[in-house]
């Protein structure tokens, strides 16, 4: 069959399905077919890709049992091969090229790269982080500090601060207390590679406002167009991460601004009813657990951010209404239907839809 994007993912989820010698072989050979086109891609277009759906099925395949497997004699040389080159020249414009066609025959935690946050392309640190070395992970986690407090008027979003810097210098104190005052145990996912005021002018950009309307039109007219819910999908997350880095005072004018009508209108489009991810599932999965104990620091920051992830009716409330915001409170009911009842936590509700783990 001629390769394409839905044949790998399809090729990776036959293995994951049933792991047997000849769809093994297969995601063999689509582990090749993948590493060679990376390294035969242009090196200015590599962020693209990798956001593409040939990224998605790299990251599939990076996620799942393949990597696991011992490797046969030839891919074994072909590692070895890619290995050298990494060795000997890192500092090349290809060097991203060759780690992309490298990754994927490692074994989780079995690769490092010395000075990742330097030698590592930022759109491509939180999967390597992800897959072989978690420290570096949660390094990346961190919140970003915010560098004005809200109050600038509820037709324009307050400014937020931006992705603070790691590397040879000393690291500054950590942000978290700054952003989200007394939460220095909350450890808080990573939606976006883009943060702070970059993010959140994206998102209020006229281009971006109107590009993004009419994906969400073209939702509604037809919700089976993968295309449309790939970039959807990078709208939430980037939603995400704004209501993540944002501070308590500063949720109410983000919601009544430019930036809160994008969101509200992608909830109200039916998006949040698609099936997730893998990606997106395991996403969901961090933030609701942050929302389990609506009393924490964070947990409407967190709240905010996983309500794209479900649809009406796959998301129960608990309580923990003393916590929430009345203007919060209003929303939710429009969206769901409903208001939360007096105990403490919110979770999915069990069914056949989207699955909550």
């Amino acid at each position: 069959m001629p390769w394409s994007a839905s044949r790998l993912a399809g090729i990776f989820d036959d293995l994951a399905r049933q792991p047997g010698y000849s769809n093994l072989m297969e995601a063999r050979l689509a582990r090749q077919c993948l590493s060679q086109f990376w390294l035969s891609a242009p090196v200015d277009l590599l962020e693209m890709l990798y956001r593409s759906p040939i990224g998605e099925c790299y990251r599939l395949m990076l996620a799942g049992q393949l990597a696991r497997e011992a490797l046969l004699a030839e891919e074994q040389s072909w590692r070895d091969s890619l290995t050298q080159r990494l060795s000997t020249a890192f500092d090349r414009p290809e060097t991203t090229n060759v780690l992309l066609a490298a990754m994927p025959y490692f074994a989780p935690g079995k690769m490092r790269v010395a000075d990742p946050l330097q030698q590592i392309p930022e759109w491509l640190q939180a999967d390597y982080a992800r897959l072989f070395d978690p420290p570096l992970l949660q390094r990346l986690d961190r919140p970003v500090a915010l560098l004005s407090p809200a109050g600038q008027g509820y037709g324009a979003a307050p400014r937020l601060g931006t992705t603070p810097q790691f590397g040879a210098a000393p690291v500054a104190p950590d942000p978290l207390s700054a952003s989200i005052p007394g939460s220095a145990a909350v450890a808080l996912p990573r939606l976006s590679n883009r943060r702070g005021d970059a993010a959140l002018s994206l998102v209020q950009s006229q281009d971006y406002q109107n590009r993004m309307n009419g994906l969400i039109n073209l939702h509604v007219i037809d919700p089976q167009d993968g295309q449309v819910q790939r970039e959807l999908s990078e709208l939430r997350r980037l939603l995400g991460q704004i209501w993540l880095d944002a501070g308590a005072e500063q949720l109410k004018p983000l919601y009544v601004s430019s930036f809160g009508r994008v969101y509200r209108d992608l909830m109200a489009s039916g998006f949040p009813r698609v099936p997730l991810s893998q990606q997106d599932r395991l996403l969901r999965n961090q933030l609701a657990r942050l929302v389990a104990d609506m009393s924490q620091p964070g947990a409407i920051n967190a709240l905010l951010a996983v309500l794209p992830f479900y649809g009406p009716g796959k998301l129960a409330f608990g309580g923990g209404e003393q916590h929430i915001p009345g203007w919060l409170l209003g929303e939710i009911a429009t969206i769901y239907g409903q208001t939360p009842e007096t105990s403490s936590a919110v979770a999915p509700v069990p069914s056949g839809g989207i699955p909550s783990t």
